[in-house]
């Protein structure tokens, strides 16, 4: 596992979470539900799909949120980060059996219909190799999120598919998988042109960011302030 180094506002944050653990009784797997459905509902709304907490936790959720919540958990955190995986996601994410997009799709860079396997075999033999391991966790998610966007291997759900498989790798990586949410909309399609011309620190930092709210998410909930 790599070695995390947080910097000052995230080591703040984590001196905060270790007073709380030390002063009250910590359901972990409360918690770590709390996480995982705060990152659920950033990615669906940045999907352009609304859920509120509520609905989510209530059981009340769309069918996008019970699919999406499904995918989370069907490929193992140990498990290679390959087309399988990929095509495990999204199967999950849409419901039905996964296929590669049978269509061109009219954005610049994106891969032509023939060569969507041969691209994302490129990336799997990548993130299979030595080179991955001296990558910072931020670092790992950016090339495989702006990758995935840019080759878009499917008819729909990229960005979903996308997102689990960032969080895959920066959690193979030693780090937290981002919570995006639709405010980082803007920014995050900014980052992810710059991006596809091989500039990855704007989106590394942005994943940085995001996964430090995974501290929020479980301060909040040991403060009281988030309900089941």
């Amino acid at each position: 596992m790599a070695l995390i180094r947080l910097g000052p506002r995230a080591a703040a944050k984590q001196r905060r979470l270790a007073t709380l653990r030390a002063e009250r009784s910590v359901d972990e797997a409360f918690l770590a539900t709390c996480v995982g459905d705060a990152r659920l509902l950033g990615s669906l709304e940045l999907a352009g799909i609304r859920v509120s907490w509520s609905e989510l936790r209530s059981g009340a959720a769309p069918v996008e949120a019970q699919r999406l919540r499904a995918a989370a958990r069907v490929v193992p955190s140990d498990a290679p980060l390959d087309r399988t995986a990929l095509r495990a996601w999204h199967g999950a994410v849409v419901g039905v059996p996964s296929a590669w997009r049978g269509e061109p799709r009219g954005r610049a860079g994106a891969a032509p219909v023939e060569r969507i396997e041969g691209r994302l075999e490129i990336l799997e033999a990548w993130l299979a190799g030595d080179s991955v391991a001296r990558l910072k966790p931020a670092e790992a998610g950016s090339l495989v999120l702006s990758r995935i966007v840019e080759i878009l291997p499917f008819d729909d759900g990229n960005g979903r598919v996308s997102r689990l498989a960032a969080g895959h790798a920066m959690l193979r990586a030693g780090g937290q998988a981002p919570i995006l949410v639709g405010a980082d909309a803007a920014r995050l399609q900014e980052c992810l042109r710059a991006a596809f011309a091989l500039e990855l620190e704007p989106l590394s930092t942005l994943l940085e960011e995001a996964s430090e709210r995974a501290l929020d998410v479980e301060i909040q909930v040991l403060e009281g302030r988030v309900q089941g």
